[in-house]
């Protein structure tokens, strides 16, 4: 899990880093594009990962023989 930790640190500061951008740029042509292609896929990607980094820590993920029961048999 420290690795998707990680990959979602390094998503917010490159989220932080384009609303710096945002804020500072000139070119209103090249921020509108930034801004609505961008950073909405930033955030996109961050509330998801977010949501799989809470489920991993709350032990959705963990595995489990209980799996098993789940499993069906196919007949060929």
């Amino acid at each position: 899990m420290s690795k998707l930790n990680e990959i979602y640190r390094q998503l917010e500061v490159i989220d932080e880093e384009l609303d710096d951008y945002i804020d500072t740029s000139d070119n209103d042509a090249i921020v509108s594009d930034v801004a609505g292609k961008v950073k909405n896929s930033i955030e996109s990607a961050l509330f998801e990962l977010k949501c799989i980094v809470d489920d991993e820590m709350s032990g959705l993920y963990e595995n489990s023989e209980d799996f098993d029961l789940f499993e069906e048999e196919e007949e060929f």
